[in-house]
């Protein structure tokens, strides 16, 4: 009896506490991020970049949670969303390539796109990725986003 009344001790007295959260997930979950600049590198000249945000773009956001995952919102002003055709799903940010990886749910099914990220602090978030809606004409997007 006192053998088992030790084992049972033991086992009780695990440590429980959570793992701290990573603070790259800390910074994207701690608010909604409004686009704030989205460009392509230029024709005839790709070191530099063409912005291709839209005045209908600028009040869209993207909110990233811990627990009900990630949702982009059109703004008060709605526009062709072609830049990002998918507006809720799975995210988890992977460390060992500094990306968010996206797995979609609404409209389209089991679309994954990965965002290399850029800058990240708790008020900047810029991400670069190859955007493939059109397979003959993949372009390299860079996405500013601020933390409201």
């Amino acid at each position: 009896m006192a053998a088992f009344g030790g084992i049972l001790f033991a086992s009780c007295n695990k440590n429980d506490d959570p793992a701290p959260v990573p603070v790259q997930i800390q910074r994207l979950t701690q608010k909604d991020w409004t686009i704030t600049a989205i460009s392509t590198p230029r024709a005839g000249a790709p070191a530099e970049d063409s912005s291709i945000l839209k005045d209908c773009m600028s009040d869209d956001k993207i909110k990233f949670s811990m627990v009900a995952g990630f949702e982009f919102q059109d703004g008060t002003t709605k526009c062709d969303s072609t830049v990002f055709p998918y507006a809720k799903g799975n995210w988890g940010y992977r460390f060992d390539s500094d990306s968010i990886q996206f797995l979609s749910s609404a409209p389209v099914a089991n679309k994954y796109s990965s965002w290399k990220v850029l800058t990240l602090n708790d008020s900047v978030l810029k991400v670069r990725f190859i955007d493939s809606l059109n397979p003959a004409k993949k372009l390299t997007k860079t996405v500013s986003f601020k933390n409201k």
